[in-house]
């Protein structure tokens, strides 16, 4: 007599190219007076003299990672109890022919985001699901965890909430990024481009 187990099914796959469920905007523009030596007055705007660069239309995979693209709609709108968002942020690092980081917290008035302690905590950072899809090509948007520089002492407050987020720019891909950094999204439409370090994100918009 032979004994039969019965069969455990494959996993699902993740597919390759997921279902964009929802769509969000960034006006991004170039900030030329934000390292000039009167900025280090905190009083003074932090970009009064920006240049609308354009609109970027992003693309979010929310059937995929809905926790990761919960919070960042909700930091695109600053539908938070601390009013924390990315617009009038700058991006704050770029990586030419790679990608670059915005979302780094801290002071407003240098341009960075206002920690976002009531946000939900986002539990997808530690399920290996999260990180299936690759940094294939230009204008994938991802979850900035092993690229992230906050600061260590705001990543030890028991409220801190990972928000950094990167677009890869191109020409080719950054598989470095892979399996570290959550994609969570594309862009859709507009040229995430990396040219210039003051590059400032004026408006987010769903």
């Amino acid at each position: 007599t032979t004994l039969s187990l019965p069969s455990t099914p494959p996993p699902t796959p993740i597919p390759t190219t997921p279902t964009v469920t929802d769509r969000v905007f960034m006006d991004f523009s170039l900030c030329p007076n934000n390292f000039l030596p009167d900025r280090a007055d905190a009083l003074s705007p932090l970009c009064s003299d920006s240049n609308l660069l354009g609109r970027v239309v992003l693309g979010l995979y929310g059937n995929l990672v809905p926790l990761t693209v919960s919070n960042f709609k909700s930091m695109c709108l600053g539908l938070n109890s601390t009013s924390s968002s990315y617009k009038n942020t700058l991006v704050h690092k770029v990586f030419p022919g790679q990608y670059f980081l915005a979302g780094r917290q801290g002071r407003p008035d240098k341009g960075e985001v206002r920690p976002p302690h009531d946000l939900p905590r986002n539990t997808e950072t530690v399920d290996a699901k999260a990180f299936a899809l690759t940094h294939s090509r230009p204008g994938v948007v991802s979850l900035s965890l092993s690229e992230n520089d906050d600061d260590d002492e705001i990543k030890l407050d028991p409220g801190y909430r990972n928000v950094e987020f990167l677009i890869t720019t191109g020409p080719g891909p950054c598989p470095q990024l892979d399996n570290k950094n959550i994609v969570f999204g594309t862009v859709l439409e507009g040229s995430a481009n990396d040219g210039n370090v003051s590059l400032y994100i004026e408006d987010s918009e769903i």
